[in-house]
């Protein structure tokens, strides 16, 4: 008995560290939750390891209509998609869907808000075009580093895990009832 659940701790410690390995998001731009009030062209998805070229990106309006996304590039861990014309005004959803560098699937959800009304111009009057003559300073915004917890970090490795560790189980207790037998 001892044997065997030596077997199962030292199989157990074993592949906990593999487990930890996925790949997650880690910059993402619009971030989750960000408030924008700029044009939206395109969605970044920056990931910690090399991802797959079939991964996927998807955009839901506040309907749940997916936005189209006219064009999807994946170079080693980021995923880009371009929208056709800049986003309307709402709320959006992200859907993504990898394959990670260790080969698992693994996917997550998050949104963003689209509000332009602030951005109207203001009327401009003859006072105001001679004191516009002055250059406007642009502002680049650079994509907020984020941590998105993933809800799908127990994936079916930890089931593969589970299911290894209880045939492992299985296996010694019916080998060492096999020797106990035979040593009789």
């Amino acid at each position: 008995m001892k044997r065997i659940i030596s077997a199962t701790l030292i199989l157990l410690f074993t592949f906990t560290t593999t487990v930890s390995a996925h790949t997650g998001l880690t910059i993402s731009s619009p971030a989750d939750g960000e408030y924008i009030t700029e044009d939206v062209y395109e969605i970044v998805l920056e990931f910690n390891s090399k991802i797959e070229s079939t991964s996927t990106v998807k955009v839901f309006d506040e309907s749940k209509e997916e936005i189209i996304i006219s064009n999807t590039q994946v170079s080693d861990n980021v995923i880009t998609g371009g929208f056709m014309s800049p986003l309307d005004n709402g709320a959006y959803t992200v859907e993504w869907k990898i394959i990670g560098a260790d080969g698992h699937p693994i996917q997550g959800t998050y949104s963003f808000m689209v509000s332009q009304d602030e951005l109207e111009e203001p009327v401009v009057t003859e006072e105001n075009q001679e004191t516009s003559d002055v250059p406007k300073e642009e502002s680049i915004e650079e994509p907020v580093e984020q941590s998105i917890e993933d809800s799908s970090k127990i994936a079916s490795n930890d089931v593969l895990v589970l299911i290894l560790v209880i045939l492992f189980t299985i296996a010694g207790g019916f080998f060492g009832w096999i020797l106990g037998r035979w040593q009789k």
